[in-house]
C-alpha cells in the first residue's frame, strides 16, 4: 500500500521479508544497514526474543532521492515461527511486494513450503490474492554443503517464475541484487495502469494532495488544542505516519510509526484472542506520558502524546469528535486516489529507473 504526497514530492512503498524461522532475513536487513550509505538507511530496529529470534517484526527505512522525488522504501521482516502467526499477518498487511526467503538446506524444504502456505494463507485472510503482489525469491544458504541444486529449487518452489537469486546472506552474496529487484517491482507496479484493481482494500495505494495534508493536519492540530495533547499522529497500519501535528519527539519517524503501528494492532490482535472481541482504542502509560489510540477506519488510527496530569475524558472525548472528521476526510482521499494515481503513473515510469539505479550505487 503505497503512499504518495504530492505536496512534498515522496513515495513510501513496504517490502515485507517472508520465510521459514532462521531462514536469513534479519541476517539479509543487517547486510543491508551496513552497506547503505548513512544518507539512504533510517534506523534499523528489531523485537527479538530473548534467544534473539525476531519476535514481531525487523525494519530497515531505506531512503533514495531520484527525479526530484523522495523514495522512502519500509522493509520488514516477519517473524518465522508458527506462534507468531498474528504478527507475520499484520506486518504483511499493504505490502507493497514480497521477498520470500528460501532456506537451501534440503532439510528444511518441508519448513519452506509451510512458510509459503502460511503466506498465502496470511494474504487471503487480508483480501488480498498472493498473486497479485510483486514477488521476488531469495535462495539463501548457498554455501551449505547439503544446499539443494538450484535448479531444483526452482522446481520446488518458483511455480510463479518470479525473479529469483541465489545468496548467502551472511556475505551478503545475492541480497542487495534481490531488494533492488523487490524495491523495481513495487514502483513498476504503480506505474501499470490497472494494477490496483487486483489490490485487496487493505493495500490500496494513498494519493495525498497538498490541500489533504493540510486538511489532516489542522484537525490533528485543533485535536491537541482541545485535548492538551502536545502531539497527536495519523498512523497508517501498513506504512506508518501519514499526518502529524505538535512536537515529534526526536528519531527516526518511519521507525517511531511502525512501533506505534505494531503496538496498536498487537494490542487490538491480542484483545481478540483473549476476549473474542475487537475494541476501538487503546492506552499506554509512561513515566511522562500517556498515549492514547483510537481507530479512525479499517485502516488508520489516530494517537495522542499527553502528559500525565491531561483529564480523561476531555482527551477522549476529543478524539472522538476528531476521529469523525478525520474519517471523512480520508474516506475522500481514498475515494480520489485511483484517480490520482492513473494521473501520476508516467511519473513512475521515468523516474523508477532513476530510483533503482541510485540504489545501485551504494
Amino acid at each position: 500500500m503505497a503512499i504518495l504526497r504530492e505536496a512534498t514530492k515522496e513515495v513510501i512503498c513496504k517490502i515485507v521479508y517472508h520465510g521459514a524461522g532462521r531462514s536469513g532475513k534479519t541476517t539479509s536487513l543487517l547486510h543491508m544497514n551496513h552497506r547503505l550509505a548513512p544518507g539512504q538507511r533510517g534506523q534499523f530496529i528489531t523485537l527479538e526474543t530473548p534467544t534473539e529470534r525476531t519476535l514481531f517484526f525487523d525494519l530497515l527505512p531505506v531512503k533514495v532521492l531520484a527525479g526530484g522525488y523522495s523514495f522512502r522504501y519500509l522493509v520488514f521482516a516477519t517473524p518465522g515461527q508458527e506462534y507468531y502467526h498474528a504478527s507475520r499477518r499484520l506486518v504483511l498487511k499493504g505490502a507493497d511486494a514480497i521477498v520470500f526467503v528460501v532456506d537451501s538446506q534440503r532439510e528444511r524444504a518441508q519448513d519452506n513450503w509451510e512458510s509459503w502456505e502460511l503466506l498465502e494463507k496470511n494474504l487471503k485472510e487480508l483480501g488480498q490474492r498472493a498473486d497479485a503482489l510483486p514477488l521476488v525469491i531469495q535462495y539463501n544458504k548457498r554455501d551449505l554443503p547439503n544446499a539443494m541444486p538450484l535448479e531444483e529449487a526452482e522446481r520446488r518452489y518458483n511455480v510463479r517464475r518470479s525473479f529469483s537469486f541465489p545468496a548467502i546472506a551472511r556475505t551478503g552474496q545475492g541480497v542487495y541484487e534481490t531488494f533492488l529487484t523487490a524495491a523495481k517491482l513495487a514502483l513498476t507496479r504503480l506505474s501499470l495502469p490497472g494494477a490496483e484493481n487486483a489490490m485487496g482494500e487493505l493495500f490500496h495505494s494513498l494519493v495525498i494532495t497538498e490541500d489533504d495534508g493540510d486538511r489532516l493536519t489542522k484537525q490533528l492540530a485543533k485535536l491537541n488544542i482541545e485535548s492538551g495533547a502536545t502531539t497527536s499522529f495519523l498512523v497508517e497500519e501498513s506504512s506508518g505516519i501519514i499526518a502529524s501535528a505538535g512536537t515529534l519527539p526526536a528519531g527516526d519517524q518511519e521507525a517511531l510509526g511502525a512501533i506505534l503501528a505494531c503496538n496498536f494492532m498487537a494490542a487490538q490482535e491480542l484483545a481478540g484472542n483473549l476476549a473474542g472481541a475487537s475494541f476501538a482504542g487503546t492506552v499506554q502509560r509512561g513515566r511522562q506520558w500517556i498515549l492514547r489510540s483510537m481507530r479512525v477506519d479499517q485502516r488508520r488510527f489516530v494517537v495522542t502524546a499527553c502528559g500525565r496530569g491531561a483529564a480523561s475524558r476531555k482527551v477522549r472525548d476529543a478524539m472522538l469528535y476528531a476521529r469523525g472528521a478525520l474519517g471523512a476526510q480520508l474516506k475522500m482521499v481514498d475515494q480520489m486516489s485511483p484517480n490520482r494515481l492513473r494521473q501520476a503513473h508516467e511519473v513512475f515510469s521515468s523516474v523508477t529507473a532513476i530510483a533503482v539505479h541510485e540504489l545501485g550505487k551504494a
